[in-house]
């Protein structure tokens, strides 16, 4: 039941029994202004030689690389056009998951039922910090970061049994990935602040080490490296066993030495002295049963069947491993001659993943995704680059390879990653053709699971970040190279440009390299040789408020939610609060469109679920340059009283609605529960919003949280205790620490302990006890929000933090709801069939992430196992309802009767959408849901929509089950 206007319980000195009485009254101290600046960061002072937009021809919102990245001119066409292009895919995968966790990266623009939350992945993420290390912007990896050391990364999972966590589900550099963006941003403080968390992520591999080699073990599907050699020689074919290998120990060599000089930064001397012996010790053990004098390169021992620790005779591009994080010693650098072998990794789109030579090479490649054993993935040809540009770079000289061979390999990695003439990646490609072999539509396009920027800045470029106020240059370039620029790196807080200009008459600055810091001309050289460049003291990052976006929902659970006068049948209108911003370069969608209403004008908006306070109001249209097109027009309005009304004062970023592009409006603060755009058409096309966002002051400096983790339950007509928890995250004491709670028009909230603190110690915490009554009329199933804020000053600025929780009115327990489920066994592996049942459960819902679990605990298995759920649906509204369905593996619904989606087939993560159907509201209908699962992952949603309601999982209250 939605409630109208708003009730605000507001930060006073309140004693325990004081009581508020319901009205529309507003916090009496808020967050300071919003300046209306740019939503970019500010680039400072830099160089201007290069026509920056000229390098953005169809790339939409520009304006993001020019604050962000650095711009790169080179003479080779290819190698340039796929940088900007990859920073294009880096920014693709940028979500925004809420005010509390901020910024994620993922690897698929939609992802599948083993990710973590927000589809996030750990897989990858040492290559998504490696890249984004050079981006202006440092909010995105510093919430990445914190994501995985002390956020949702930490929290447990079950789809890798042998892992604690989802930063541990796969081989993951963490400690090395984030001291090496410090050397970039010079920002070691953060670095340094997250010393025990990288001490606790590298501890909890401590179950992966075998003290009798002294090396961690990992299986080859948990390396990200599945179906390749050393899971084809074991008894399981596709993951593998236990596997000693170069990549894992790697990993934790590099995190080893990254541990040490954090701690030698924080003064703790012991810890710098533990990890760097860790370091020697697994280098030394490593090097003793991992590398082999006769093959002369790094091998994996498969630990099954294998007393003696033998080493698998297989060259794989596991074996460059080590150079990317300097565990291997010069005298091994004669391995880098298979890099260039025919018979080796060489190839026309390689590297291989396995040496040609082996009779595993593309032995089972062609029989579908994921095969590592032939194919080029991007993955390992990025750690192979990274691992010679260091050899290169930091090494002693050798003639197994060299600067020209680096040059090469990248130029055939840039002309790997087309498709169509145009710059693409996917997930492997073949190692001798024109084409990606594994690139599933709607899956793989644009895939985030490598490195290239970074290769092109620091290798071939030669932009080597260090600890101190240098910055040394070895670029890796071709001497035919008569010109090259890089301008403005964001690198310690300055702007760093180099040019190369053999005579001058290209840049017009003179002859010979260049070096500037600042706009400021520091370094002049006659050759793009080895080089040193002073580049002076850390400049701390411009002091901004916070923000955080307060429409994002991207689990779509809860608040906010979208609203919206029509919705395409194309479209969700969930889409455009998720937290993803692209526009139509891939055929994934992340929008809402009005495309073919009927109506003369549409509106889309968000409903936060209770007060919200909003003063900067950003959303990205969509053009797909036919049917959905730039708005005409557009208005703001917010809900107050009853009606909506147009956002008064507001000043836009542009009076012309921007299709493919981002609109910013900004205005007084002011608080409502809903906002909304309403559009005018285009004429003879419609209109469509990307995302949705709405954006306000927040302060890291403070944790807030409202409820149980942001989740609150009460009952129709009954007062219930809600808890309000504010922690001082920051260094210094929080003084006057005000808090409060607001709740929808018509509830009652009242605190129960006073709300007015003078001082709370640094890590020190405060509990506030709050009674809240839902207002009269409230009915079990009904959904609301709490918004919670607190005030407070540290280090003499007053600054905010909020938070909401999403509220649902609960139901009878005596009236359970929910399906049954019939869980059995088959009959055997792939036969699909209801066997043996092995136990009953009623279910709230089916909206399983990861079934593995529910699986294991009511059949004794998690592979081959079929459910049926039946009971009853009641929908809320008389309407068309639309179902669908996505999981792994395969499904079948009925609804009062009729099959409405059968895909009984073996295939995983492949949405099914059936045809409308009328139900009338309170009308109890049969509902049954079949499902199998043969090996791997398990997930299943069973989602619908209508007009009154966003697509989305079909709630517990509208579920039944049998009576019997």
């Amino acid at each position: 039941m939605r409630q109208t206007g708003l009730v605000a319980v507001v930060a006073a000195v309140l004693t325990a029994a004081a009581t508020a009485a319901p009205g529309a009254a507003a916090p009496p101290e808020g967050p300071p202004p919003l300046a209306a600046a740019s939503p970019y960061p500010t680039v400072g002072a830099g160089t201007h030689f290069l026509d920056h937009r000229r390098y953005l021809t169809g790339y939409a919102e520009p304006a993001w690389y020019e604050a962000n990245i650095p711009f790169v001119d080179l003479p080779d066409q290819q190698i340039q056009d796929v940088y900007y292009y990859r920073w294009r895919v880096w920014k693709e995968h940028l979500r925004y998951t809420g005010p509390t966790d901020g910024w994620v990266l993922t690897e698929f623009l939609d992802c599948c039922g083993y990710a973590a939350p927000y589809q996030a992945i750990n897989a990858a993420a040492g290559h998504h910090v490696t890249e984004g290390r050079w981006v202006r912007d440092r909010s995105y990896l510093n919430d990445y970061l914190t994501f995985w050391l002390t956020g949702p990364g930490q929290r447990p999972q079950t789809v890798n049994p042998e892992a604690p966590d989802w930063a541990h589900e796969y081989s993951f550099w963490a400690a090395t990935a984030a001291h090496h963006r410090a050397q970039v941003t010079g920002d070691f403080a953060f670095l340094q602040r997250l010393q025990d968390a990288l001490i606790a992520q590298y501890r909890d591999w401590d179950n992966h080490f075998d003290p009798e080699l002294g090396l961690y073990w990992q299986r080859p599907v948990w390396d990200a490296k599945e179906l390749s050699p050393a899971s084809y020689a074991s008894s399981d074919h596709f993951g593998g066993v236990h596997t000693f290998r170069p990549s894992i120990n790697a990993y934790q060599y590099g995190d080893a030495l990254a541990i040490s000089a954090i701690a030698r930064r924080n003064g703790d001397e012991k810890v710098a002295a533990e990890y760097a012996g860790r370091a020697a010790a697994l280098k030394a053990n490593a090097h003793r049963w991992l590398w082999d004098p006769e093959a002369k390169f790094w091998l994996d021992i498969v630990d099954e069947n294998n007393p003696t620790h033998e080493r698998q005779q297989v060259r794989t591009e596991v074996g460059f491993i080590p150079w990317q994080f300097g565990l291997a010693e010069p005298a091994d650098s004669v391995a880098w001659r298979q890099l260039l072998d025919p018979q080796g990794f060489a190839s026309a789109y390689g590297p291989t993943t396995v040496e040609r030579r082996s009779p595993y090479f593309m032995s089972e490649a062609a029989q579908g995704c994921c095969h590592w054993d032939g194919p080029s993935w991007p993955y390992s040809t990025s750690q192979a680059l990274t691992g010679l540009a260091n050899l290169l770079d930091d090494q002693p000289a050798q003639d197994d390879i060299g600067r020209d061979d680096y040059y090469a390999l990248l130029r055939t990695y840039a002309l790997t990653q087309y498709r169509d003439g145009r710059p693409y990646v996917a997930e492997a490609h073949h190692p001798d053709e024109k084409r990606w072999i594994y690139d599933g539509h709607s899956h793989s396009e644009d895939y985030l699971h490598s490195s290239y920027t970074d290769l092109v800045i620091s290798g071939l470029l030669g932009l080597r970040p260090q600890d101190g106020g240098t910055l040394k240059l070895k670029p890796l370039v071709p001497d035919a190279w008569d010109h090259y620029a890089i301008e403005n790196v964001p690198y310690h807080g300055h702007n760093v440009t180099v040019l190369w200009d053999r005579d001058g008459s290209h840049y017009g600055q003179g002859a010979g390299l260049r070096v500037y810091v600042d706009g400021a001309l520091r370094t002049v050289a006659a050759e793009p040789g080895p080089l040193t460049v002073p580049v002076g003291a850390t400049e701390p990052a411009p002091q901004t408020v916070r923000l955080v976006n307060d429409a994002a929902n991207s689990l779509r659970t809860g608040y906010p939610k979208p609203i919206a006068s029509y919705t395409s049948p194309y479209d969700n209108p969930w889409n455009a609060l998720d937290g993803k911003v692209w526009f139509n370069e891939v055929p994934q969608n992340t929008r809402w469109t009005n495309y073919r209403s009927p109506n003369a004008q549409d509106w889309y908006g968000v409903d936060f679920g209770g007060p919200t306070r909003v003063q900067d109001v950003r959303w990205y249209g969509y053009d797909d340059g036919g049917g959905v097109q730039a708005a005409a027009d557009y208005r703001l309005q917010y809900w107050t009283d009853g009606a909506w009304v147009d956002v008064p004062e507001q000043r836009r970023s542009s009076q012309q609605p921007i299709g493919n592009g981002l609109n910013r409006i900004t205005f007084p603060a002011l608080t409502t529960d809903r906002l909304r755009l309403l559009f005018t058409n285009p004429v003879g096309a419609f209109v469509g919003v990307n995302e949705l966002q709405a954006w306000s002051t927040s302060s890291a400096a403070a944790g807030f949280v409202v409820g149980d983790g942001g989740q609150v339950s009460v009952r129709p007509g009954q007062a219930t205790t809600v808890t309000t928890t504010f922690t001082n995250r920051s260094d210094r004491p929080a003084e006057d620490v005000s808090v409060s709670l607001a709740a929808p028009r018509g509830w009652t909230v009242t605190p129960l302990d006073a709300v007015l603190t003078r001082r709370v110690p640094p890590v020190g915490t405060i509990t506030t006890r709050w009674s809240v009554r839902p207002a009269d009329g409230v009915a079990p199933c009904d959904d609301a929000a709490l918004t919670g804020e607190a005030v407070y000053t540290v280090g003499g600025v007053r600054q905010p933090t909020h938070a909401r929780a999403t509220v649902e009115v609960g139901y009878d327990p005596a009236q359970p709801r929910g399906l049954r489920g019939d869980y059995y066994v088959s009959t055997g592996p792939g036969a699909f069939d209801f066997g043996a049942l092995k136990s009953s459960a009623v279910d709230p819902n089916l909206d399983f992430d990861d079934l593995e679990p529910v699986l294991r605990q009511r059949t004794g298995q998690s592979d081959d196992v079929t459910v049926r759920w039946t009971g009853s649906i009641v929908p809320r509204y008389s309407e068309t309802y639309t179902f669908s369905m996505i999981g792994d593996n395969g499904f079948r619904l009925w609804v009062d009767g009729r099959l409405l989606i059968d895909n009984w087939m073996d295939n995983w993560d492949v949405e099914r959408t059936a045809a409308p159907i009328t139900l009338r509201a309170g009308t109890s209908y049969d509902i049954k849901v079949e499902y199998f699962e043969h090996y791997g992952g398990s997930n299943l949603h069973l989602r619908w929509q209508s007009p009154s309601q966003p697509k989305g999982a079909v709630e517990t209250c509208a579920l039944y089950p049998p009576a019997d």
